[in-house]
């Protein structure tokens, strides 16, 4: 199978090391996995369901949700191409321990279970893969934490966008946020008053514009210091 995801833990790789060409990137488990689609909104699976599959994203962005005894909602992680494999949590359990919820557009690889821990035992390179999956997975997740450590909100804000924005840090860079400003408020653990002020004087500031549904970057080291919670950037921003 050939999906074009270069980012995927299990595409196959020229002997030297880079990436096969657009869209000919093969798998090593070719076989034990299936392309789907899904519109913003729809959901990939639902917390308590049967554990079936695992989901490694071609493109788009994935809210990550438990759900409480009264059916509340609470975001408690994110998932982008790359980051981690949606579903890796439940492999070895009957039911998912969480729901996933594509927030855009989202194109991704559905992995059958048993046909991926088939290869596990009968291909070193594919279990190497899946514990750098599990890796990636716990940095992303130690990262998430982090930014939600925070005790200043306004660092919080800042590193969340940070831990969001895709490619280098270089020059201005404008990027769809497909979370609102109550969801971002949700996951964070702050008021939705709080993230709309803290942003508007981000934006005073001169380090962020933040039109509806995007980001755009324009000062990084302004965005770094209030995420690292320089208190004169602190300071400044309340004073505007």
């Amino acid at each position: 199978m050939s999906c074009g995801n270069g980012v995927c833990p299990f595409s196959e790789f020229r002997a030297e090391g880079g990436p096969l060409s657009d869209p000919e990137i093969g798998c090593i488990i070719d076989g034990a996995a299936q392309t789907d689609a899904f519109e913003p909104g729809e959901t990939l699976f639902l917390q308590g369901q049967s554990s079936t599959s695992l989901y490694s994203l071609t493109a788009g962005m994935v809210k990550i949700c438990s759900h409480s005894a009264n059916g509340r909602e609470h975001i408690v992680g994110l998932s982008s191409p790359g980051k981690m494999l949606l579903g890796l949590q439940s492999l070895n359990e009957n039911r998912y321990a969480y729901t996933a919820i594509a927030s855009t557009a989202v194109r991704a690889c559905r992995i059958n279970h048993h046909a991926l821990l088939a290869r596990v035992h009968d291909n070193p390179e594919v279990a190497m893969r899946l514990i750098a999956a599990i890796n990636a997975q716990l940095a992303h997740s130690r990262a998430l934490m982090e930014v939600v450590g925070h005790s200043n909100a306004m660092a919080k804000i800042a590193s969340f966008i940070l831990l969001m924005t895709p490619g280098s840090e270089h020059g201005s860079c404008g990027f769809s946020m497909p979370f609102s400003r109550s969801e971002i408020a949700g996951i964070l653990g702050l008021s939705e008053e709080t993230v709309c002020r803290l942003m508007a004087n981000m934006k005073r500031l001169g380090a962020i514009d933040a039109p509806r549904g995007k980001i755009e970057i324009h000062d990084w080291n302004q965005l770094h210091a209030i995420a690292e919670g320089d208190r004169n950037a602190h300071r400044i921003a309340e004073l505007h």
